[in-house]
């Protein structure tokens, strides 16, 4: 069978990702996914056949819903400037 993406000429984005690639993406041990999905901080994956498959448009969702470091620790940055 041959490879249908060998005749593009460019990458094909992702849309999609194996546990491996979301530990990967996030810095994290696979363990640590299992972890983070049973805790709520990642979604759970999608299914085709026994196929655990992430969308990334969900995994991109959930982390916005993580807080901040500022957040975290409470910090009021509201009047906060960046000097130059």
């Amino acid at each position: 069978m041959s490879d249908p993406a060998r005749h593009l000429s460019r990458p094909v984005p992702r849309v999609g990702l194996n546990r491996m690639e979301v530990a990967l993406s996030l810095g994290v041990s696979p363990n640590t996914v299992d972890a983070m999905v049973a805790d709520g901080s990642l979604p759970h994956p999608r299914l085709w056949n026994r196929r655990k498959i992430w969308l990334l448009s969900e995994i991109e969702a959930a982390m916005m819903e993580w807080p901040t470091e500022a957040e975290r620790k409470g910090a009021d940055l509201s009047g906060w400037r960046a000097s130059a």
